[in-house]
């Protein structure tokens, strides 16, 4: 049950303290909608934002057991528990606003600072705040266990120009809201439709941008890039796979890509195939992978690398573990990902021991000039000595940047410096 006092009143209150620079608005106003002044500025953000929806209305019970006396008493401390859980889980300069939108549903805005792993970086939120909120609160199930708080869904927002910016919210809203609800709901399902339709159409777009050689500037490899139906909501791959991972259907998607990149290989380089420790982990996969490359049998597997993030959770380390060794007996290679990303954890190198180390393009932008960023840059190449790995640099984006790499005895380079993602052909 609820925690509660003797008098039967909830006590979660007097447990926080207000942050000013919270904006948690009222569900109506009267005068003017401030959120239209929050997102005329988000259009000038160049970073991703995301769009969360955290749904309580199941927690409705609840206020019926305690009666309707405590129902004012219990929104308000509903909305300091949230702007309490929010301010722990997430960077204030990253909170545009927290804000009952509409019905009992809780809305964040929120600036997403790494574009590598948007998903990945969601998803972490969302568990923290969880975490925080179930500190403070306990509804237990008939089995004994704890009932979840809320239900959350979410997406990413459109800031494109094209877009009316309200609409295009509004929009992004009722996605990430039907996602929080789930199941019995049109929107949530409708959705499901349309992703399984990508799957079983192979609808998808495979982009492809050059991994370069330092020492003679050859092709080494290439990354495989991927996009959803054009001038369609998935067509942004984040969409894409925010979606896929919602609706239960990431594992078949990523599976459709690796397929599709076999199908288009040609050459003797290596291709970088970008997958989820959450589909690496799965225990099907390389069952699966035995399958699509015998239906490609020009490809050699040793030609194959997945490419997995270092920001990733991961929750199956045993099946990881097992399905990594099998992949890399049948002589494909591992990569990680996003190797010096924000807090990123490089526990992750000693447990994945990868092939390859591909160092993120934060660390990378103006890299030239900076002697903490070159220094950060040397000790990752440290750590990939002793680690028997390759390095790549992501994100070169300027002459200056690639001479530091040059410098510092990186293998391998990538970016718009040397060449943007091109489409590959549909037939080759």
């Amino acid at each position: 049950m609820v925690k509660k006092s003797s008098d039967q009143k909830m006590v979660w209150k007097h447990l926080f303290s207000s942050n000013r620079k919270l904006r948690f608005f009222p569900p109506h106003f009267w005068l003017r909608n401030p959120v239209i002044s929050i997102l005329k500025k988000v259009r000038k953000n160049t970073h991703p934002i995301a769009v969360v929806v955290f749904e309580v209305e199941s927690f409705k019970h609840q206020i019926d057991q305690y009666g309707s006396e405590y129902i004012q008493e219990f929104k308000t401390d509903m909305r300091n528990l949230f702007k309490e859980a929010v301010c722990r889980s997430i960077d204030d300069h990253q909170i545009l606003f927290l804000q009952q939108y509409w019905g009992d549903d809780v809305v964040l805005l929120v600036s997403l600072e790494c574009e590598n792993d948007v998903i990945g970086d969601i998803e972490r939120y969302i568990a923290t705040i969880h975490s925080h909120i179930m500190q403070q609160i306990l509804v237990p199930t008939r089995d004994g266990g704890n009932e979840k708080y809320f239900q959350a869904g979410y997406m990413v927002l459109d800031t494109d120009e094209s877009e009316e910016l309200l609409q295009s919210f509004q929009d992004t809203y009722q996605k990430a809201l039907a996602m929080a609800k789930k199941s019995g709901q049109t929107n949530y399902n409708q959705m499901v439709h349309e992703i399984s339709s990508i799957i079983r159409n192979e609808q998808i777009s495979l982009f492809s941008q050059p991994i370069i050689n330092v020492e003679d500037r050859s092709v080494s490899a290439w990354e495989v890039l991927t996009r959803g139906p054009e001038n369609s909501p998935y067509e942004h791959p984040l969409q894409l796979f925010s979606m896929a991972r919602q609706t239960n259907q990431l594992y078949p998607l990523e599976l459709i890509v690796i397929k599709k990149a076999l199908d288009r290989m040609e050459g003797e380089e290596s291709i970088f195939i970008n997958i989820t420790p959450l589909t690496v982990s799965h225990e099907r996969f390389p069952n699966d992978v035995d399958r699509i490359l015998s239906e490609a049998p020009s490809v050699d597997p040793s030609q194959l690398v997945f490419e997995i993030t270092e920001r990733e959770s991961v929750h199956h380390y045993p099946q990881l573990k097992a399905n990594l060794k099998a992949l890399r007996k049948k002589g494909m290679r591992i990569a990680l990902d996003d190797a010096g990303a924000g807090f990123a954890n490089l526990n992750s190198i000693s447990f994945v021991l990868p092939d390859i180390i591909k160092i993120d393009r934060s660390l990378i932008s103006n890299i030239n000039g900076n002697k903490l960023k070159e220094s950060m840059l040397q000790g990752l190449l440290h750590i990939a000595k002793e680690a028997d790995a390759l390095v790549v640099a992501e994100g070169i984006e300027t002459a200056a940047e690639a001479f530091v790499m040059e410098r510092n005895g990186v293998h391998m380079v990538q970016g718009f410096f040397y060449a943007r993602p091109r489409l590959i052909p549909t037939t080759v």
